[in-house]
């Protein structure tokens, strides 16, 4: 079994994935938003971080389950601490409900733009107040670089934390200097609140693997500008993929591809998912 080309910090994170099945107990969802290929257990997932040397990792609850967040709720309750979620739920979800999810170990919650999946914008505003004093976050389903910045003003209305998720949706087809990625990493350097996950780098890649080497400077503009404030993940089982299953090992050597520097490692894979996730400073 290949393991990584580094050892991960005491602590490290993979702050995006889900858990499909076992389907016997956890059958996929008549809502589903798309089609679900193959389960991700949570007992194939933990054999995936103990490869990998990860400790922490937090389960977004999967388009496939639809809004029943039970797969995701039994995942973190059998884990041992290991893992935190992100809940996906209906806008007209009761304050009872949403405090079981955050009992559950939910951190946060989804939100798009349109369409079907989570809370639009408009419905995620009028959520916000009521979880606030959950030290919940809320995260944005990036789907165009466009879709970020036309989201900003309505993310930064809510007074909560907030992800943009798939690398703002940055790749190497667009110039660093472009006006819009300019914009990207200015709100990200200027906004405390703003945060940006890495997470499905290897999908904006025109190399792609096993180096996905045109979005180190992509990476490294990121956390350049907000070096506390960026986290990476996984995006496994890689069930909706437009491109070949990435090896997992291969994502989180590209982590020290991008960054030697062992300082900035340590607060991508463990110090910044630790402070937004809220789990206590890990000590090696």
């Amino acid at each position: 079994m290949r393991k990584p080309k580094f050892t991960p910090p005491p602590g490290a994170c993979d702050t995006h994935l889900h858990i499909y099945g076992p389907f016997d107990r956890f059958p996929l969802s008549s809502e589903k938003f798309y089609n679900i290929q193959r389960s991700g257990t949570l007992e194939d997932y933990t054999a995936l971080m103990d490869q990998l040397g990860l400790q922490r990792a937090v389960v977004v609850n999967g388009g496939g389950n639809g809004f029943n967040n039970a797969v995701t709720l039994d995942a973190i309750a059998r884990s041992n601490g290991r893992l935190k979620g992100l809940a996906l739920f209906k806008p007209e979800i009761t304050d009872k409900e949403l405090l079981a999810l955050h009992e559950g170990g939910m951190t946060g919650f989804r939100t798009r733009a349109v369409g079907r999946g989570a809370p639009n914008l408009a419905e995620a505003a009028l959520i916000a107040p009521r979880v606030r004093d959950f030290g919940w976050h809320v995260e944005f389903h990036v789907r165009s670089v466009e879709d970020a910045l036309a989201a900003l003003p309505h993310l930064q209305s809510m007074g909560l934390p907030y992800v943009l998720d798939h690398v703002s949706y940055l790749g190497p087809e667009r110039s660093l200097t472009d006006p819009l990625a300019q914009t990207v990493l200015r709100t990200l350097r200027e906004d405390e609140k703003c945060w940006v996950n890495l997470y499905s780098f290897y999908q904006r890649s025109h190399t792609g693997a096993p180096g996905y080497v045109d979005m180190i400077p992509i990476v490294r503009a990121l956390v350049e500008a907000a070096p506390d404030r960026v986290i990476w993940g996984t995006n496994w089982p890689h069930v909706v993929i437009e491109v070949a299953d990435p090896d997992n090992v291969d994502l989180i050597d590209f982590i020290f591809d991008a960054l030697p520097e062992e300082d900035l490692r340590t607060r991508i894979l463990a110090t910044n998912p630790a402070r937004l996730y809220g789990w206590p400073a890990a000590t090696g």
